[in-house]
């Protein structure tokens, strides 16, 4: 998929399903999720951005142990900007399906301007916009997991 080179070109960092933007003030993050619906003939798969505080994330964990030393993503958690790709590119939810049998081509160069165009962007200007959240799909997940 249109992975690690084309991320790491926009100063992402990871590999396989995780990359993260490095700063030092904000965990930033774009995730690839798959569907349990998925099975061998086709993935059915979406992108997820995060943009949370990395104090407010400590925060979160000092008050919640069971959350992960970095946020993902992929799970819902505390977080200021939470946003699935589709929302900002469809207007709506959006799930890619790749089939085995299919020329991955198009697919990938698809993913490559949704990439450009919209994710980098967005997780930018969220990256600067340090007014309090939740923002994005999932604004009305609560952040301090009580």
């Amino acid at each position: 998929m249109a992975g690690p080179p084309a991320l790491r070109e926009s100063g992402f960092k990871g590999s396989g399903r995780l990359f993260v933007l490095p700063d030092d003030r904000d965990w930033v993050m774009l995730g690839f999720q798959s569907s349990s619906a998925s099975n061998a003939e086709w993935v059915k798969f979406t992108i997820n951005l995060l943009v949370v505080g990395k104090q407010a994330w400590d925060d979160a964990r000092e008050r919640s142990p069971h959350l992960s030393a970095k946020p993902s993503p992929n799970r819902i958690g505390p977080h200021r900007y939470l946003q699935r790709i589709g929302h900002l590119t469809h207007g709506r939810d959006h799930w890619w399906r790749l089939y085995t049998s299919q020329d991955t081509e198009p697919l990938v160069a698809e993913i490559l301007v949704v990439r450009h165009d919209a994710a980098v962007p967005k997780l930018r200007r969220e990256m600067t916009d340090q007014s309090p959240g939740p923002r994005g799909t999932f604004e009305g997940i609560r952040q301090d997991n009580r």
